[in-house]
């Protein structure tokens, strides 16, 4: 019950769905496991097999001295490990210099810390475990044919005034595709995507939080144009995406679960809290293991036509790693199928659609993944020829921390005689912090 262990998204955010800012495990991966050069030293662990060290070490990402180093040990008890020196469950024991946040935009200590559940100083090098008041950013810049536009352009905050309590927040521009001159004329050309009150870290990893967030349902994607989320009204970046409600849940090594029950929110309002008429709730279950997962949510949504209409919405989410069985094979694959009724948006008739999603990744080196896609959606399944297919080919680098470019080359395949193939290059260029 006590365990910290969790391979769900928690383990790396903040907001316990995924996505936003990162928690101090969130920071220590993306500086010593995501980069080409700059990374501190790790075991060889996440990197050794017959050919990906040769890449390593031709991209100068690791030496004999690398491989031959041993992981440092982890702390045996206690929350608390400051310069070395064990200090247990009272925080007052920690010198000056360890209780110093240190290599991350992390500050202060909240009151009555030092639990068995909290982030453990020590163990993430010198970052500050388990600050009061932590911020990051994210920001993406992205290019599609000869078109240029913001992506995404947020700024997060989490304060935790009391142990295991925490605010967050996410404010942001709307991305648009028309360009920067088009975000800036949204009115209020920035607005709050996220804010809610959480009670954290209890056994089991168990939660409780209240206020604006995006429904658990499905895989949360960094690929906001996935169909397993767009047609599904979760698009991160559209504001139908957020609901008011609250969420319970956990994340325990390995089974995980959460129940939600929320009213729509579905405008781009300077008033975070300005709800629709309607109601809903989800569900999200599973277990992820080492080497594989499965999970399932579902979803219901009831709303005026003009909100977005009635839904009911299933998902079956999997993962194979055999990487974890084998080091010599880098691979791993996701994959998704949902299942949903809708309402058409003129008549109000009722009809169903189906999307699915595949990812195959190979880790070609540390800092270097190349993905393999695939894509399919039926919007509308009781009309003929309106659903598509689409593959895609995509690599992403990380040449050091905070900056990553991301390339896909995807290929739309429409169905129906005479419907014509397209063809695009989708770029990204992400920073965070």
């Amino acid at each position: 019950w006590k365990r910290k262990c969790t391979l769900s998204c928690v383990s790396c955010h903040v907001d316990p769905n995924g996505g936003g800012l990162r928690n101090v495990s969130g920071r220590y991966f993306s500086m010593n496991t995501l980069p080409i050069w700059g990374a501190s030293a790790r075991p060889l662990d996440d990197q050794a097999s017959v050919w990906r060290e040769p890449i390593a070490r031709w991209l100068g990402t690791l030496s004999d001295g690398d491989a031959l180093k041993e992981p440092e040990p982890e702390p045996t008890s206690g929350p608390y490990v400051a310069d070395g020196v064990d200090a247990g469950s009272d925080p007052s024991r920690i010198t000056d210099e360890g209780a110093r946040p240190r290599g991350g935009p992390a500050w202060g200590r909240p009151l009555l810390g030092g639990g068995d559940m909290s982030w453990w100083d020590g163990r993430y090098g010198d970052q500050a475990a388990d600050p009061l008041l932590l911020v990051g950013a994210d920001a993406r810049l992205a290019a599609w044919g000869t078109l240029v536009f913001p992506m995404q352009a947020d700024l997060h905050a989490a304060v935790q005034p009391v142990e295991h309590l925490t605010v967050a927040t996410t404010v942001g521009a709307r991305g648009r595709a028309k360009g920067f001159k088009a975000t800036t004329e949204e009115t209020p050309p920035f607005g709050v995507r996220d804010l809610w009150v959480m009670g954290h870290e209890l056994p089991a990893l168990a939660y409780g939080r209240a206020g604006r967030f995006v429904p658990p349902f499905g895989w949360r994607l960094d690929n906001h144009t996935a169909y397993v989320r767009k047609a599904f009204g979760l698009n991160q970046d559209e504001p139908e995406a957020r609901v008011l409600g609250a969420e319970l849940g956990a994340s325990a090594n390995y089974p995980y679960a959460s129940v939600a029950a929320f009213k729509p929110v579905a405008t781009w309002s300077s008033n975070p809290f300005e709800a629709d008429d309607g109601w809903g709730g989800a569900l999200n279950v599973g277990w992820r293991d080492m080497g594989w997962s499965l999970g399932g949510s579902a979803m219901l949504r009831d709303r005026p036509l003009d909100g977005g209409g009635d839904t009911r919405d299933l998902s079956l989410q999997w993962s194979f790693n055999p990487w974890y069985y084998h080091g010599a094979i880098p691979l791993t694959y996701l994959g998704e199928v949902g299942y949903g009724t809708l309402q058409r948006p003129f008549s109000g008739n009722s009809t169903d659609q189906v999307a699915q999603y595949h990812q195959v990744s190979w880790a070609v080196a540390r800092g270097v993944n190349v993905h393999v896609h695939y894509e399919f959606w039926d919007p509308d399944r009781e009309v003929i020829d309106d659903h598509i297919h689409r593959p895609s080919l995509a690599f992403d680098v990380t040449p050091v921390n905070h900056l990553m470019l991301r390339v896909d080359v995807r290929q739309g395949i429409p169905a129906g005689s005479d419907a014509q193939a397209s063809q695009d290059v989708f770029m990204q260029l992400h920073g965070w912090f």
